[in-house]
């Protein structure tokens, strides 16, 4: 595949176009640097700082954090996650063992 940064489908390239590592913060890895005062480089500097939110797990702390669990509750849902995972597992282990769309030839008293 080819490299195609900092160009367009068509190939054309992208005017003024920057990498994601001009936006990162050298020693903070919770911050972004905004280049200039353009507003696409606020906009682009914006969407690394979610993606690194993302990344670090921020968000989905901050999601479990919004309310009080108990502790029984906590356990409660992790067991049905547990179940309905082994489930899954167990339908599709089901599925395998029929082999739809599997055939088995015998030549010469052989199961090929």
């Amino acid at each position: 595949m080819s490299d195609n940064k900092g160009r367009t489908r068509s190939g054309k390239p992208i005017r003024n176009y920057r990498k994601r590592a001009d936006f990162i913060l050298e020693g903070c890895p919770s911050g972004v640097n905004v280049p200039s005062e353009d507003k696409d480089d606020l906009e682009k500097s914006l969407k690394v700082f979610k993606r690194q939110m993302r990344e670090s797990g921020v968000f989905e702390t901050l999601r479990e954090k919004k309310y009080y669990t108990k502790p029984s509750r906590k356990r409660r849902v992790e067991k049905d996650e547990a179940i309905r995972y082994a489930k899954n597992q167990l339908k599709k282990e089901r599925a395998a063992e029929k082999a739809y769309g599997c055939w088995t030839a015998i030549i010469k008293d052989q199961a090929v």
